[in-house]
């Protein structure tokens, strides 16, 4: 997928996480919320089921695994609007899938 090539070369990548990742990574033990910037470390396209998927860093310790469409790219980052043209079409495609 040519958005993964063009965030691998762009890595890390700062994000930050929707309220629902914020709910379970604080499950795990981790004080985040949605203005904790993460670094985006890896990605990986793990096909059509599970979409784009991102290795993420919290801090030096904390690693977690979390799919693209649950981070917010930093508004002025170079891939920022193609992140959110796949995220808009990945959820779209979610919910056909889920009917």
């Amino acid at each position: 997928m040519k958005l993964v090539k063009e965030m691998e070369k762009n890595l890390p990548i700062p994000a930050y996480p929707s309220k629902g990742l914020c709910k379970v990574i604080c499950k795990q033990g981790v004080k985040i919320d949605t203005k904790t910037e993460l670094m985006i470390s890896q990605v990986v396209d793990s096909g059509d089921i599970g979409g784009i998927v991102c290795t993420v860093l919290e801090g030096k310790d904390k690693v977690f695994v979390a799919s693209l469409t649950h981070l917010r790219i930093k508004p002025d980052h170079p891939l920022s609007e193609k992140v959110m043209t796949y995220q808009k079409r990945r959820i779209k495609h979610l919910k056909t899938c889920d009917r």
